[in-house]
């Protein structure tokens, strides 16, 4: 796989940009991470700004540059409770990545997410299942899919599409797995589960989604979407069950709370052969990826 020599990374400072810094700088690779919040990670060029206005991103994105554009407001319950917030931290930086990347000749990866795909498609989802969005969250990305290929076939501009499913792993700070634990450090004898616990989910440890990042930008083709995931099922009160069994407490009562929260999916998984392609493969199983995440959480 050819090396990223040059990224820009918009989001520098989330889950999945740390992780992307840090494997980008152990690679060599000339790296600014733009974000509103302050960058963590050491040793790269960081930049705190606004990538929403105008012109920000113009005096870091250069000709050969890779822009992986991962700043976004990534919450579908706080979309539909506030979709002006999630369309202006989600929908609207991507126009201006997208521009400053035409301007300057640069290649754009965007990631994208599972929530873009019709409820009632078949599975494992495949890049050609349907899209119907039921969350302001989705429907800013699914806008943002349309802009990239927009983009691509208007301008040249070579963009590609990293469709993300549940990511996790050591430096989550928030969803599902994150509040399993939290909930298990303060009272390891019941455990509530938002829904009904049947909710089918299709988890990448992050170190592989980093990969797969990598392999789209290199080794992908301009204008392509590629689902990034694992491909393997799993459902919620079974996941519990597993990260309760590594935190030491496997009797816990499971409790789903029969209700869960308005753009909620019930069930998603991949078919990732497309991403195949590209010679990506996940490395880390699901067992270990929590072993890992529990071990670190509880630190």
């Amino acid at each position: 796989m050819t090396r990223v020599g040059r990224a820009v990374i918009t989001g520098g400072s989330g889950f999945i940009g740390q992780a992307l810094l840090r494997r980008l700088r152990a690679d060599g690779a000339d790296v600014t991470a733009v974000d509103l919040n302050p960058c963590p990670v050491p040793g790269v060029r960081a930049v705190q700004a606004d990538v929403g206005e105008p012109g920000v991103l113009d005096a870091y994105v250069t000709s050969g540059s890779v822009v992986f554009h991962l700043a976004a407001h990534a919450d579908v319950a706080a979309s539909v409770s506030n979709p002006r917030r999630d369309f202006e931290n989600t929908f609207r930086p991507l126009f201006e990545v997208l521009e400053s990347a035409r301007r300057a000749g640069a290649r754009v990866i965007f990631p994208s997410t599972a929530s873009v795909f019709d409820l009632g498609s078949a599975m494992p989802l495949a890049e050609t299942a349907p899209k119907r969005p039921s969350s302001p969250y989705g429907a800013a990305k699914l806008a943002g899919e349309a802009y990239c290929i927009a983009y691509h076939r208007a301008f040249g501009l070579d963009v590609r599409v990293a469709r993300m499913f549940s990511v996790y792993g050591i430096g989550m700070r928030r969803f599902f797995i994150h509040d399993v634990v939290r909930k298990l450090q303060r009272d390891s004898t019941r455990l509530e589960i938002l829904g009904d616990g049947a909710q089918v989910r299709d988890y990448l440890y992050i170190d592989d989604a980093v990969e797969g990042l990598l392999h789209i930008a290199a080794a992908g083709h301009a204008g392509e979407d590629y689902n990034l995931a694992s491909g393997h099922p799993v459902v919620l009160i079974d996941l519990a069950r597993q990260i309760a069994a590594i935190f030491g407490c496997p009797d816990v009562t499971l409790a789903p709370t029969g209700q869960s929260f308005a753009g909620d999916t019930p069930r998603w998984y991949a078919n990732i052969s497309k991403i195949e392609t590209t010679g990506f493969k996940p490395e880390v199983t699901l067992h270990d990826g929590l072993e890992r995440t529990v071990a670190w959480l509880r630190t």
